[in-house]
């Protein structure tokens, strides 16, 4: 258990209205293309610690301990540990005491070795406190000043540790001179000395008065000071000892209330951080937060009792199990917030004490008030949060979730090296931080693409997975981060894996995606891949396919309404024929079947070639239908052997034609089932594997699919096939057969819905945009 501190009670009404927080020492006394790219996080304490400064004291005296010490902190959490501390002495050396014990032993080696192993940095607390009238300690340590830094600096080189934390606290004098303010003027001065003395690279901080920089006769100058620190640690606890008598507690003499109010009482958390925002820089200033509380007898239930008995003060780990102690009367424990400062939330507790055989009443900060002051850390932006101490919150889980959740909420992704099937699990934790969500990008680090977004399945427990897609033979690198409950955004954790090159197909396809108005290549279960070019809100993209190829469907094309052909995925050279700059006219394309080139359709129904990586391959149309100054042709396909091809008209029309030679159907011999004269309604056309490859299936606007087929090519009419059905609303937009299959495959409508046929699976991820009719076409292999 804790003690307090025995104070005169003309130092607690003269001096402590002006010295607020006393120092360390007192308490121990007691995916879509639409979404913008995410940029990495700004970091404090390194790439994979906080977000901001988690500064905690470690005890000497129970450092080592097991359930208390080091051994039980999770030094991913802390930013930087001070060692309290060393003692000077009133020549300005440093004591022979426990804590230079503790300092010389192994014990000090294993902390630093620890804290280094996790990005954490040791400093030294070198410790001199002087209440006393005239501060006589003070004033001599003061005046030694220049052998207190050279046996710090001696300390700092030999244990190398990372700097230094100093804990000077005492009350501004003379000190025998005529300087009304020698004391601040000199500490100030030491500071500064301190600082010049210290190796390059060196850590410092000091630790102030809550009240200080509102107080120009306080012994600390935060704005001086400032100029030598790095930090100052603001000591904002111990409040209740400067607030009782003012409202709203207003008691008459010592009354029990929060030790580090958030707001509602005068001196407050927010309060002080705004004084200290106005003198000094945020970035250099942390706010001291208390891992204890203090309690005594009352004489009944009531906040900001009186005591009756002496004040002590109870560690976090004590306070947190009061109310399973065998003291405890049964029934009579009680937990209550407090309505003075009801934005702070701050806990205090009562019950009956057996053995004291009093009501006992208890002020402590719990989970939810130490949140609340994080929060302040965050929103002010504040260098960060200091604990005093650590050691009294030991390994207590709660602690170290809520410092998580506000400042770090780091990732761990479990992915394996390599995959043997190119869909695969990437699992994600965020340990004890509460986290919201994830954020997760993917890059194909083969063709060097991304980073796309990946979606991650909500937070259970605080993991979740992700399900991803490859190719084989394709390295894919992933970087994740947590979202936390507080609000805070994590760093980037990055891993990889490659998939097989002998990967087992997890899809009936190699891949397959949507098309959308504004250029985006969106995968449906899928690989991602990358456009080589979008137009924001431009509603131009009109057709894509994919190149014929082994890879296929990983390189392609999309058209725009202009006749631009412009590369997905893995880059290809493509030199087209036509194009009408401002005119939107172009509809479709098609690849020939040994992907060296192809045809695109005007809306007239011209068909213009066009060749890839510098193919010289005569492509020349003969027999198309064409209907000058009449936008009516819509979709272009060719034949499994490149002799020719049909355009589909707007009124579900099929219009054959040859390449490098006469058509080898003729139109005669077409027999179809779907043909609306007048009616612009026809939206895709399909050609079915096998029976001469001229046979297959047109799309109307409602989502019917209807067989075609030519007769005299040994082809007979396809299976008719039961499709997802609008009737009366114009919203199908394409249809895609399965690798191989006749009559399997998907019709997407036009917000992006895909709708299995024919024994298809369902897609369990891909774009959609509900109201928005921006879905062009659908196409893989």
């Amino acid at each position: 258990m804790l003690q307090q501190r025995s104070r005169s009670p003309i130092l607690v009404l003269v001096t402590l209205a002006l010295i607020i927080g006393f120092g360390p020492g007192t308490a121990q006394a007691s995916t879509t293309p639409f979404q913008p790219q995410l940029t990495a996080p700004r970091s404090v304490a390194g790439p994979t610690g906080p977000q901001r400064e988690v500064f905690g004291f470690a005890l000497a005296s129970s450092l080592s301990d097991p359930t208390v010490g080091y051994p039980s902190w999770d030094f991913s959490l802390l930013s930087t540990v001070a060692f309290f501390g060393l003692h000077v002495n009133d020549d300005g050396t440093f004591a022979s005491d426990s804590g230079m014990t503790v300092w010389n032993s192994a014990t000090l080696t294993s902390l630093l070795s620890t804290a280094h192993s996790h990005g954490a940095k040791v400093v030294l607390t070198i410790v001199l406190q002087d209440f006393g009238a005239g501060t006589p300690h003070m004033c001599a340590g003061l005046m030694h000043g220049s052998t207190t830094i050279a046996k710090t600096v001696a300390q700092v080189k030999a244990k190398g540790v990372d700097g230094v934390n100093v804990d000077y606290e005492g009350l501004n004098g003379r000190c025998g001179t005529a300087d009304s303010s020698w004391a601040r003027h000199t500490f100030t001065n030491f500071v500064a000395s301190l600082r010049a003395a210290l190796p390059g690279g060196s850590y410092l901080s000091v630790d102030t008065y809550a009240s200080s920089a509102i107080d120009p006769l306080s012994f600390f100058d935060p704005a001086g000071l400032a100029g030598s620190a790095d930090a100052l640690f603001v000591m904002a606890y111990d409040l209740e000892y400067s607030n009782y008598y003012r409202p709203p507690a207003s008691c008459s003499s010592f009354c029990l209330g929060p030790t580090a109010p958030l707001s509602g009482y005068y001196y407050n958390d927010s309060t002080i951080a705004g004084w200290y925002k106005a003198t000094v820089p945020a970035s250099k200033l942390i706010l001291g937060v208390p891992y204890y509380g203090r309690k005594a007898c009352v004489a009944a239930p009531a906040s900001n009792a009186y005591p009756t008995s002496s004040v002590v003060a109870d560690t976090y780990l004590d306070a947190s199990q009061e109310s399973t102690s065998n003291l405890v009367k049964p029934g009579t424990y009680t937990t209550h917030r407090d309505s003075r400062d009801p934005a702070g939330d701050e806990r205090w507790d009562t019950w009956v004490n057996t053995t004291l055989n009093c009501v006992r009443e208890l002020y402590w900060d719990d989970t939810v008030s130490l949140g609340h002051k994080y929060e302040l850390v965050n929103n002010s932006g504040l260098r960060g949060i200091g604990l005093w101490n650590l050691n009294y919150g030991g390994g207590a889980p709660e602690l170290w979730s809520l410092l998580s959740t506000y400042f770090a909420c780091p990732v761990t992704v479990t992915l394996s090296a390599s995959v043997t099937t190119t869909q695969f699990s990437v699992g994600l934790s965020a340990g004890s931080c509460n986290v919201a969500s994830f954020d997760v990008q993917e890059l194909d680090a083969t063709l060097n693409q991304g980073w796309f977004n990946e979606s991650a399945t909500k937070p259970v427990s605080g993991a979740a997975t992700v399900t991803a897609e490859g190719y084989p033979g394709h390295t894919y690198q992933f970087r994740v981060r947590a979202h936390s409950a507080a609000g805070v955004l994590g760093h980037w954790t990055t891993a990889s894996t490659t998939v097989s090159a002998t990967a087992t197909r997890s899809h009936p396809f190699s891949g397959l995606y949507t098309l959308d108005a504004f250029g985006g290549v969106n995968a449906a279960d899928s690989a991602f891949l990358s456009p080589s070019a979008t137009w924001g809100s431009l509603n131009i993209a009109r057709s894509a396919h994919a190149q014929p190829s082994a890879s296929a469907p990983q390189s392609g094309a999309v058209l725009d309404g202009y006749g631009g052909l412009h590369p997905y995925g893995m880059p290809i050279a493509i030199k087209t024929s036509a194009y009408w700059a401002g005119w939107d006219i172009a509809r479709d394309f098609a690849f020939m079947p040994d992907g060296t080139g192809g045809l695109v359709l005007d809306g007239w129904g011209g068909l213009h070639p066009f060749h890839v990586n510098a193919s010289t391959t005569a492509l020349t149309v003969t027999g198309n239908a064409y209907w000058p100054k009449w936008d009516i042709a819509r979709k272009v396909v060719i034949f499994a052997d490149g002799k020719g091809g049909y355009t589909l008209d707007a009124w579900g029309g099929i219009h054959p034609f040859g390449i490098n030679g006469p058509s080898p159907v003729a139109a005669a011999q077409i027999t179809q089932t779907g043909y609306w004269p007048g009616w612009s309604i026809a939206r895709d056309i399909v050609l079915v594997p096998g029976d001469g490859g001229h046979s297959g299936y047109t799309l109307d606007g409602w989502g019917g699919v209807h067989p075609f087929h030519v007769s005299g090519d040994g082809s007979t009419m396809p299976a008719p096939i039961k499709t997802a059905y609008w009737s009366g609303w114009d919203i199908a937009r394409g249809v895609f057969l399965l690798p191989g299959s006749a009559t399997a495959g998907y019709t997407l409508d036009g917000w992006g819905g895909l709708h299995p046929f024919g024994g298809a699976p369902g897609i369990l991820s891909q774009s959609y945009w509900p109201g928005r009719d921006i879905a062009k076409c659908v196409w893989g292999a």
